[in-house]
């Protein structure tokens, strides 16, 4: 087992992380959105077995969900965190409720894994994997 790298003070950073995209979603701002995001080419968001790589095919993603939708809340919960040498893991379940102009909700409920890391001060997701759960989605009033 190697040595703990990151203080108490670090993993509480990096758990917060969670709750800064969460509140991006309820902005609908998608440069907040993209702030929880490492901008580098090197960043890959795997969404339903999709790979999106890189910060502008990423920011491209979220862009086209924001655009989709007047309203999006995400709700983050089910979390356990692991210190990882510098970085941390994370694994939780995310439900977005989305609201598209003129229609009905949607919930998707999604079981991700992140690597988040401190890059330039602020602690951002490198790799993002999430699998949407079909059977637990359903629409919302």
């Amino acid at each position: 087992m190697e040595d703990q790298v990151l203080s108490d003070a670090d993993l509480d950073e990096a758990k917060n992380l969670d709750q800064r995209f969460a509140a991006a979603w309820r902005s609908n701002d998608l440069e907040a959105v993209m702030a929880c995001f490492w901008n580098d080419p090197g960043l890959h968001v795997v969404v339903n077995g999709e790979v999106h790589r890189g910060y502008q095919a990423v920011r491209a993603m979220f862009k086209q969900m924001l655009d989709q939708h007047e309203s999006i809340t995400l709700t983050v919960d089910d979390l356990s965190y692991v210190r990882s040498g510098e970085g941390v893991i994370g694994v939780g379940t995310a439900t977005f409720d989305l609201k598209p102009p003129g229609g009905p909700g949607t919930l998707l409920v999604e079981r991700w894994s992140d690597l988040r890391r401190k890059v330039d001060g602020r602690w951002v997701y490198v790799l993002d994997h999430a699998t949407i759960l079909p059977q637990e989605a359903e629409g919302s009033e």
